[in-house]
C-alpha cells in the first residue's frame, strides 16, 4: 500500500519534469531569437520562474515519493505527505505556469502551494524521524 502512495508522487514528478523540459525549450528558443522585449517582458519572469521551481517541485516529488515508499509510517500520515505535495507541486509552480499563459489571477493561488510545500517538509522530516525500515 505504502508503495502506491509514493508511486504517485513518483509518477507525477517525472510527468511533470516533462512539462518543465517543454518549458525549458521554450525559453531557450525566445532567447534565441534576442528579441529585447522579450527580455523586459514580465511574462518572461514568470515563466523562467514557474520553470526553475518546477524543475525542482518535479525533483521533490520524484524524490520524497521513493522515500514515501521506504517509510514504515502511519500510511495516513504517508498520504497527507503525499497530497501536500502534489498539491504543492500543482499550486505553487503550476499557478505561476498559468500566470505565464495568460490566467493572471491564478498568481493569486501560488501561496497556497508554498504553505503546502513547508507543510509538507515539516511532516516529512518527521516521517522520516520515526519512520524508515529497519
Amino acid at each position: 500500500m505504502k508503495n502506491q502512495i509514493g508511486k504517485k508522487n513518483i509518477v507525477f514528478g517525472l510527468i511533470y519534469f516533462i512539462t518543465t523540459l517543454v518549458l525549458g525549450l521554450f525559453l531557450a528558443f525566445k532567447a534565441k531569437e534576442g528579441n529585447p522585449a522579450w527580455n523586459d517582458n514580465p511574462i518572461h519572469e514568470i515563466l523562467a520562474t514557474s520553470h526553475v521551481h518546477g524543475n525542482l517541485e518535479s525533483v521533490l516529488n520524484i524524490l520524497l515519493g521513493f522515500i514515501i515508499c521506504q517509510l514504515e509510517a502511519n500510511t495516513g500520515l504517508l498520504k497527507i505527505i503525499s497530497a501536500l505535495l502534489l498539491i504543492g507541486a500543482i499550486f505553487h509552480s503550476g499557478m505561476l505556469y498559468l500566470t505565464g499563459l495568460g490566467l493572471s489571477a491564478a498568481i493569486n493561488l501560488a501561496p497556497i502551494g508554498a504553505f503546502s510545500l513547508i507543510a509538507t517538509m515539516a511532516l516529512m522530516a518527521y516521517a522520516v524521524a520515526v519512520g524508515f525500515k529497519r
